[in-house]
Parts: C-alpha cells; structure tokens; sequence
C-alpha cells in the first residue's frame, strides 16, 4: 500500500488563512514546514499469527471524506507480535490512536500519511499498578503568545519520584498553531515550553503500588499541554500546525513502542512514557 494517498489540498490553504499574517520575509520559509494533522482512535483485534482481524473506528462517519477508509485499509495491512496469555497466543483487543499528517506537495495537493500511533489503553490499568495523576495545576498562558494569537500544544516528559513528586521536567517537542518568521516562532516555543515545565514542576502523583511498575525507582510520564482559546476539542479535524523538533532527556526511556509519535496522545492525560504493555507493531505504519 501506499505511505501516502494525494489530497485535495483546500483545507490546508483555508486553514493557513486564518494564521498570523506573516508580517517577514521568514515566514515564506516557516510555511514550507505546514502540516496538517488529526487524531483517529479506535479499536484493533489481533489474531493469534499477530495478523489484524478487525478494525472499528470512533464516529467514522464524523472524520473528513476518505480519512476512515484511508485510516482502515492501511491498519488492517498491519502485523504485531502475537499477543501470549500463559505462554500461548491469544486473539487481543485494544485501542488505538492514530495521528494522520497531511503535507502540501504544491500543485493544490497534499499527501497524507500515518505518522504515528499509540496503542493500549494506559488509564484502563489499575490504579495500584499505573501513575496516576494527584494535582495537575494547569500553566498560564504567557502574555506575549496570548498577545499576538499564537496556540500550540507542548508534550512533556515527566519524571515522577517515588513519593508521588515532579524530580525532574523536560519538553519533548512544541507544536504551533501560527505562522510568522523563525525566531518569533522559536520564542513561542520557549514561552509554551517554560510556562508549561514551570505548572509541572507543582504537579503531583500517585506513583503505582502494585505490579510490575511498583519496584521502578522513579517513572517518566508524558503529559501533553494544550495552549488554546477555544477550548474545543479538535478529535476527528484537520489542524494546522507547525512542528518543533524534537528532543529527549538523559532520564527518559531510551525506546518507545515502534511507530509512536507524541502527537498520537490525547491532551491532558497521563501516558508513562516507553510503556511496553502494549501491543507491539512489527510493520510499517503505511503497511507496507
């Protein structure tokens, strides 16, 4: 199958109409780097070869034209690990979150793809046997951002003591929801990502009690930060942006489930970062 499909491109040009007005030459170079990008969840059942048996999509007939079929045919060329029950394979349900990115190739198209996915559902474990979350006091919303109509969503990684407090806090990446030149952009960026860790650094948790995670020496968690003035939740709709690279701490887990991506996340919760308990996916995201 192929990694992407050709897409009309309108509802990247529209969405770009409602940016800052790029006020310097640097902008033109920033608008290069425009995606557009939505979340579709739902559910997977695994075969016991690994094989993809089934599909179901949330509200598929909610998402723009073609997404649900574009999304379901390239799952379901998808192939995991066996799921083992007692050492033997069993047929698996779980849920997915998957983070389609469409990107301008000129001539009023756009190529779309899988960019990354989450699997499991991390908060339908136990409470004595996840992190969960105590206090999270959201950020303020810095004033120069605010002042200028700049939105984003920083993705944090959190490391979490054993007693339940913040030991150490990094962001893994800033996404924007404007467009102007490089440095203005860089310094939304920082404001999103300094008023973020600085809210963090407050938060507490529950670390876990029981099972396998009970004896870690501390835990690292991601928690996605949403900058917004809507307050709408954007589930299942085309949102421009334009991504921030991306960066890890030394104290974060070294590897993620394959195909991951942080904006798979849903905002506002709380996923342990390079949770293996998961299914694992053995192809390519564009199921090839």
């Amino acid at each position: 199958m192929k990694q992407g499909i050709m897409w009309r491109a309108a509802i990247l040009v529209a969405a770009l109409m409602l940016a800052q007005p790029a006020l310097a030459q640097g902008a033109a170079a920033v608008r290069k780097q425009v995606e557009a990008s939505l979340r579709v969840t739902g559910s997977i059942t695994i075969a016991t070869d690994g094989s993809v048996e089934r599909v179901e999509l949330d509200a598929p007939d909610a998402l723009p034209k073609g997404i649900a079929a574009f999304v379901g045919g390239n799952v379901a060329a998808w192939r995991f690990e066996p799921v083992l029950v007692d050492g033997k394979p069993r047929r698996a349900l779980t849920k997915m979150s998957a983070l389609v990115v469409g990107k301008s190739i000129g001539d009023d198209q756009m190529q779309v793809s899988i960019r990354g996915a989450d699997f499991g559902d991390y908060a339908a474990i136990p409470e004595a046997e996840r992190v969960v979350a105590l206090k999270l006091k959201p950020p303020s919303y810095p004033a120069g951002p605010a002042r200028s109509g700049a939105q984003g969503t920083a993705y944090l990684l959190v490391k979490v003591e054993r007693d339940g407090s913040v030991g150490e806090v990094a962001t893994e990446q800033v996404n924007l929801r404007i467009v102007t030149n490089e440095a203005q952009m860089n310094q939304y960026r920082e404001r999103f990502a300094t008023a973020a860790m600085a809210a963090a650094r407050t938060w507490t948790f529950t670390p876990p009690t029981a099972g396998e995670e009970a004896t870690q020496p501390y835990w690292v968690v991601r928690v996605p930060v949403d900058f917004t003035f809507s307050g709408q939740q954007r589930q299942g709709k085309w949102e421009v942006y334009v991504p921030g690279p991306r960066s890890r701490p030394i104290w974060a887990p070294d590897e993620d489930q394959p195909g991951f991506a942080p904006g798979a996340l849903a905002e506002g919760g709380v996923h342990l970062a390079g949770n293996k308990s998961g299914p694992r996916l053995l192809t390519p995201l564009d199921g090839a």
